[in-house]
């Protein structure tokens, strides 16, 4: 559409003053004086620029290493919503809202009315029990132990799982005759060849669910002969969900990462213009992702998808801002050659003061559009609306400011007169 229709529309429209439109050479003297202002501080003192930079940096990255890949649906709510609140209140008083189970099979028929098969089932779950996360267990073992309670006038010595398996296979179908036949069938089969561990959490984290795997993998080297146990139930999909989906968001942020470095190098036909390009998005990606782990703030679904969606939006401004300085520059006659620092400065602020109007705009619309999520009810509508606004805005900031800064420090870079390695010196003298 931005190649057809809006050429169609611009085509018929009647501008009664269409000179406006297209400023005179003298234009570029009487530009917003901010937006030069933001790069002349670039242009002018890019080594002062540049090691706030690399502090910010150093500071993003220490805060990158503290995130954690964590989905927790229930979050996702206000913490004032009805929803939390009864969450919250209902892991407080009860086992726990947070569904796991432990699936124990043998390949051997009637093995779960084995005393020994019980007594294992009782042991995972009084292991399963100490973990701060697990709020309660639930499994035949129980329904054994309070039958034979029961039938002993309440007697605590009977709290226990009987000796003998007919004792067992006799209590079982006593309470298949006198309780539901769901009741039963939810903790073992009709073969008792495999029983159900109900494991109640107290928190929709998906690391909860990872301790009772740890604990899983613990028990199974004490386990009896003949039996296995393996994770299933909503908790252990949300696991799952959160090492297959989001793990692998991650994987294709770094390589999205990689891939928008291609395209720059092809969009500028320069490894050097491409390197330069980046380092704002790049540095933008950092801070926001820093930002992220010093707040203690998950990497969850909505922000792994904001991840890869953003990098395409923040590099926009880069491409856009050297690819109308090099025009600007091929206009002046210095198209290959090195210009001098004077005619540079010129460049790059006329650059941040003309395009950059178009950078700045279409920042601050892209912010202010996605503003309003900022008051909806679901956290992630919220967190994509402040990434958004976060990212167009300072990739919008650090292209104004740092780009001029770069380009400036290595101009005899990337106009020949130097090679790549003796770049690093301008870099190396700015940190120090």
């Amino acid at each position: 559409l931005s190649f057809s229709f809006i050429p169609a529309v611009l085509s018929l429209a009647k501008d009664p003053k269409p000179a406006r439109a297209v400023p005179d050479d003298g234009a570029r003297t009487q530009s917003p004086g901010l937006l030069r202002g933001i790069a002349a501080v670039g242009a002018r003192h890019p080594a002062p620029v540049l090691a706030v930079t690399v502090l910010l940096v150093a500071i993003a990255v220490a805060g990158t290493a503290r995130i954690v890949v964590n989905n927790n649906m229930v979050e996702w709510f206000r913490s004032s919503s009805e929803v939390r609140v009864a969450d919250e209140a209902l892991n407080r008083q009860l086992g726990g809202t947070s569904m796991g189970y432990v699936v124990a099979s043998s390949k051997d028929p009637e093995f779960f009315k084995r005393p020994e098969a019980l007594r294992a089932i009782e042991d995972l779950q009084a292991r399963l029990e100490k973990h701060a996360v697990v709020g309660k267990t639930l499994s035949v073992a129980d329904y054994v132990k309070r039958i034979h309670l029961v039938l002993h006038d309440g007697d605590p010595k009977y709290d226990v799982v009987p000796d003998n398996a007919e004792t067992i296979g006799q209590y079982l179908f006593l309470f298949g005759m006198a309780a539901r036949p769901l009741d039963l069938d939810n903790v073992v089969d009709y073969s008792f060849q495999n029983a159900n561990i109900a494991v109640q959490l107290r928190t929709w984290d998906a690391n909860a669910m990872r301790e009772v795997l740890r604990e899983l993998d613990e028990f199974r080297a004490h386990a009896p002969a003949g039996m296995t146990v393996r994770p299933a139930g909503i908790a252990y999909f949300n696991l799952v969900w959160n090492d297959e989906v989001l793990w692998d968001m991650v994987r294709g942020f770094l390589l999205a990462l990689v891939v928008v470095f291609v395209i720059l190098a092809a969009n500028f036909r320069s490894l050097r213009w491409a390197v330069v390009g980046y380092v704002p998005l790049l540095f933008t990606v950092l801070l926001i992702y820093g930002a992220v782990g010093w707040m203690k703030k998950d990497f969850d679904m909505p922000i792994a998808v904001l991840s890869c969606l953003s990098l395409g939006m923040a590099v926009d401004f880069s491409i856009h801002f050297i690819g109308r300085l090099r025009q600007y520059l091929a206009a002046e006659g210095l198209e290959g050659k090195r210009p001098s620092e004077t005619a540079l400065h010129e460049a790059l602020l006329w650059t941040a003061s003309r395009p950059g109007r178009g950078i700045l705009r279409n920042a601050v619309l892209f912010a202010a559009a996605f503003s309003v999520m900022l008051f909806a009810p679901l956290t992630p509508y919220i967190t994509v609306g402040a990434f958004i606004m976060t990212m167009m805005l300072l990739s919008a900031l650090f292209t104004l400011l740092l780009l001029p800064a770069l380009i400036t420090l290595s101009s005899r870079w990337l106009f020949g007169d130097r090679s790549p390695a003796e770049a690093v010196e301008p870099v190396a003298q700015a940190v120090v």
